[in-house]
């Protein structure tokens, strides 16, 4: 009988070691199926991002062609002395066309990692100005009054100007957007252990409490009633995150709700002692950097497939007192170029027949330049790496359309 309980026991035993082997096999197919699924879903999302991203890339790219000769144009009839209502408007809503172009391929390089920061200590105040005056049309646009409380010392940070500015200015254009025309916003900030507290708030539509925890994420805006739509694409703050997160800082966000106004806070972290001080430039206006005659009168060769960009920019270079000549593509270029000998050329890179990188490079291999002639490439495509190639290609300055006008004299005095 012992030996039968035994043999029992020893089937029993026996057959639960079976069934857990078979339930565990079968749990671990399950589970490498699952995590085979897991990673499938992974590469699609990853690939879907990418195409997203190198959608939205393009699209600022192509966005920007026929921005160039619009602005080109009304830069030309301000030189002329005409200034009229309609053109006021035009230029209010190509402005506000190329902020939207400007937040598409700013997100596309945030999302890819392709921003590089100039980083150098400056002060917080240097920030909030460059904020100010991007922010300004629009604000001026609206009557609004902007009380700054910011101490033009013992605030210094380690970052980039330009970039830092635009977190301000994105602020200050998203708290007037959403406040009563003739309202206060208020810039305030303060030190903290070892970090620079930056305050925006604002007294306007408030924002309700389900959307704070996502007003950060591109695409992302607060449901609005068709009289109070304020446009944009809901981009101004994911940049303002991603740019705050690359300075090693954090931006939040508190509201009472609707109706109760909205106050963000850039958290940056204290700059550390024995950095030099970022010298600071200021901007160069039309007035005295674009319309000013020119030192020398250059011979400009613009080569833009793009007829009305490049002749609406010829016009405007002759106006500054430019000689100038147009091709369309690369070998009319090179066939111009024999004669003229040019002083400075301006090349498009999405050329015909050859690029403008190509074309760079017959050109400097050539003996139709003038002695110490500049190339400068004006294109839609202004990262890091378009600019590096531009440099390789053996060109001087890399411009991104629409060409502003300032950033074109330089290059011209240069």
């Amino acid at each position: 009988m012992i030996t039968g309980h035994a043999g029992q026991s020893a089937t029993v035993v026996q057959a639960a070691s079976g069934a857990f082997a078979h339930h565990f096999a079968s749990f671990a197919t399950q589970l490498a199926e699952a995590s085979r699924e897991a990673q499938h879903a992974r590469q699609v999302a990853e690939t879907a991002n990418l195409a997203k991203d190198e959608f939205l890339a393009m699209l600022g790219h192509e966005m920007r062609n026929p921005l160039a000769p619009i602005l080109t144009s009304l830069h030309l009839m301000r030189l002329r002395g005409g200034k009229s209502q309609e053109q006021s408007i035009i230029e209010r809503q190509v402005d506000h066309l190329v902020r939207l172009v400007d937040d598409l391929l700013d997100i596309s390089r945030i999302t890819r990692g392709k921003v590089d920061l100039k980083k150098e200590r400056l002060e917080l105040i240097a920030a909030v100005v460059r904020g100010m005056e991007v922010a300004s049309p629009l604000l001026e646009a609206r009557r609004q009054h902007v009380d700054i409380d910011v101490a033009p010392e013992g605030m210094p940070v380690v970052g980039d100007l330009d970039r830092l500015g635009q977190v301000i200015s994105n602020l200050l254009t998203n708290a007037a957007k959403y406040s009563s025309p003739g309202s206060t916003i208020r810039i305030s900030a303060d030190v903290a252990e070892s970090r620079v507290r930056l305050r925006v708030r604002d007294r306007g539509v408030g924002i309700a409490h389900d959307m704070l925890g996502r007003i950060f994420e591109p695409f992302v805006q607060e449901t609005q009633s068709l009289e109070r739509s304020k446009g944009g694409l809901g981009l101004g703050l994911a940049i303002v995150r991603s740019l705050a997160e690359l300075h090693g800082g954090s931006v939040s966000v508190s509201s009472d709700g609707l109706g109760h106004g909205a106050e963000f806070v850039v958290e940056l972290p204290l700059a550390p002692d024995g950095t030099e001080d970022l010298p600071l430039e200021p901007p160069l206006s039309l007035s005295a950097a674009a319309v000013a005659p020119p030192a020398n009168r250059n011979r400009i060769l613009v080569v833009d497939d793009n007829e009305d960009a490049a002749f609406s920019l010829a016009d405007i270079l002759v106006e500054l007192g430019h000689q100038v000549e147009v091709a369309h593509d690369g070998p009319s270029a090179l066939a111009i170029a024999v004669n003229f000998k040019p002083t400075v050329c301006l090349l498009d890179i999405g050329l015909p027949v050859m690029d403008g990188y190509e074309l760079a490079q017959h050109l400097r291999r050539s003996d139709c330049l003038a002695d110490g002639a500049r190339i400068i490439a004006i294109s839609g495509y202004g990262q890091d790496a378009d600019r590096k190639r531009a440099r390789d290609a053996g060109f001087n300055a890399h411009l991104v359309k629409p060409v502003n006008l300032d950033a074109l004299a330089r290059s011209l005095a240069n």
